[in-house]
């Protein structure tokens, strides 16, 4: 049950890291084209991530080495291992929920006698 709980921490830390509010006023004051073109809402509209998985998602693909501004740029690449961090904090924690998932599935008696 404890890595289960690691898992979910570790999860809920690299979730939150994924929001890079420095980048989006850099992004938004020094290069609005390409900050109207990732923070555009998506056509479905289902889910609004207030610009949070967009942005990830763009400086992941290494988005910013294409902008206008040297500042975005220098910024982008402290923003990127930040959001290597979280990508790599949300897997590691999904992957101790799953592991945890198991050992308590394989060991069901051992862990309500603790």
């Amino acid at each position: 049950m404890a890595i289960l709980l690691l898992g979910v921490i570790i999860l809920l830390i690299g979730i939150w890291m994924m929001r890079n509010t420095e980048m989006d006023a850099l992004l938004k004051a020094k290069d609005k084209d390409a900050w109207v073109t990732v923070m555009r809402p998506s056509p479905s509209g289902y889910v609004n991530s207030f610009g949070i998985i967009p942005l990830f998602s763009w400086i992941l693909s290494h988005g910013y080495e294409n902008s206008s501004s040297e500042e975005v740029k220098v910024l982008g690449g402290k923003a990127l291992r930040r959001a290597n961090t979280a990508r790599y904090l949300m897997l590691s924690g999904i992957l101790f929920m799953v592991i945890g998932f198991f050992v308590t599935l394989l060991y069901p008696a051992q862990m309500a006698n603790v």
